[in-house]
């Protein structure tokens, strides 16, 4: 059954919309973390119903409607543009610029190690349970796997009290690593196919062009439109202005072949400050500030829900679901690699990290979407059934686990009070 792209749309608005209000009514779980299980909980439902009545032919028809929905491209090209722009609106610039040293070496520097760490030991691994994967190709999974995702960090600290600092830290190297990750994953899946691309000191050249320019397109857009809005005073036509820039900003950095994520997370930095400087009436700052809440809060659900839709991708295979579960802790080890590598750079810079922080640190590494869609984007192959299979498992322990749970990690490692006793003072 062929769905037109209005239809896909109002399906995936209308399922979200449902399971918001059974999540509110019953659930009462985080909406990304409720879109995800009922999505999951609904697709094995379906699997097991086809398996027990084959006839109905219920798993294919429902695998072609989910099958017409490009998750890579709609994540890549779409919904990540707005989500990083409302994610960084919200982020405190003042307590960022104090960390920003630390958030730019993790974003940069710790995905690096992170990747090799990750890559390494998936590689390892693969060859111990006997599944045939190069070592370039365990690598392409450590690239994807290794940027902490922005749209799963932002809504999990959405239910956590932090120190306004750590939350800037986290908030900041979340919104900028995925740049970095995205060029360096068409690099090593550039190698892994034998090409030649992939380079040192070319790669660099080319992270710091596409990085810095989709930084300078944000800077100047940003800029530009802070000075139409202070001209005029109507929230209809500020808010027009802050899509616009949105979206004008991914679009034209696409076009240049810079970096779309870093472009947005600056403009969407920039609105930010210019809102908390009470640059905008009190009326715009409310309606704008509503808007791009309302749009966070609804991709978010759409695109946790896609995400729980999309284990009709994957072909189980005991053997590779058996180095899937493996990366799980791969993922910590990464993690904390990538904070303890850099510690002395970190230490001359702004103080380190210490021990506690880092715990919070590794744990809030929660990943998500961003790496599903990264996966998604590779040709069918072998290699990918693989890489897709261990990333699945990855985000969805990573969503559902450590989202829950970050909060008792923040608390217990001192960072931070419950919300609730935060809602009593």
């Amino acid at each position: 059954m062929a769905l037109s792209l209005f239809d896909l749309v109002a399906l995936f608005l209308t399922l979200s919309a449902m399971i918001g209000w059974l999540n509110l009514k019953v659930l009462r779980l985080p909406t990304g973390v409720a879109m995800l299980l009922v999505g999951l909980a609904s697709t094995l439902a379906l699997i097991g119903i086809d398996r027990l009545l084959p006839g109905l032919g219920v798993r294919r028809a429902v695998g072609q409607i989910v099958a017409q929905v490009d998750f890579s491209t709609a994540v890549l090209r779409f919904m990540l543009a707005y989500l990083l722009f409302a994610g960084a609106m919200h982020v405190d610039f003042e307590a960022l610029r104090r960390r920003g040293w630390t958030a730019a070496t993790l974003a940069t520097f710790g995905v690096v190690i992170s990747a090799f760490v990750i890559g390494g030991g998936f590689w390892l691994v693969a060859r111990q349970v006997g599944v045939a994967l190069s070592f370039a190709w365990a690598l392409v999974f450590g690239v994807l796997i290794s940027p902490t995702d922005p749209v799963g960090v932002l809504a999990a600290l959405k239910r956590t009290s932090l120190v306004a600092d750590i939350r800037a830290l986290i908030e900041g190297e979340a919104l900028f690593n995925d740049g970095v990750g995205v060029v360096l994953f068409g690099a090593t899946v550039t190698l892994a196919l034998g090409g030649g691309a992939a380079m040192p000191l070319p790669l660099a050249g080319r992270i710091m062009l596409t990085a810095g320019g989709g930084g300078a397109l944000g800077l100047i857009a940003g800029l530009i439109s802070i000075h139409a809005m202070r001209s005029i005073d109507d929230y209809v036509v500020e808010v027009g202005i802050t899509l616009a820039l949105a979206t004008g900003v991914y679009a034209i950095a696409q076009a240049l072949d810079l970096s779309g994520p870093i472009a947005v997370v600056v403009a969407g930095l920039m609105l930010g400050r210019h809102s908390a400087r009470q640059a905008m009436s009190d009326q715009t700052r409310h309606y704008t500030r509503a808007f791009w809440t309302i749009v966070d809060e609804n991709l978010n659900g759409v695109l946790f829900l896609l995400v729980g839709l999309e284990v009709f991708s994957l072909h189980f295979d005991p053997l590779v679901d058996l180095l899937a579960t493996a990366a799980i802790p791969l993922i910590f080890i990464g993690r904390w690699a990538s904070l303890a590598g850099p510690s002395a750079l970190l230490a001359a810079l702004d103080g380190g990290v210490r021990p506690g922080l880092v715990a919070v640190l590794t744990w809030a590494g929660v990943r998500g979407g961003l790496s599903v869609a990264m996966a998604l984007s590779l040709a069918p192959s072998r290699e990918r059934s693989i890489i897709l299979a261990a990333t699945y498992v990855v985000v969805v322990f990573s969503i559902i686990v450590q989202s829950l749970t970050l909060e008792r990690v923040i608390v217990r490692m001192g960072y931070g009070r419950a919300l609730e006793a935060v809602g009593d003072t």
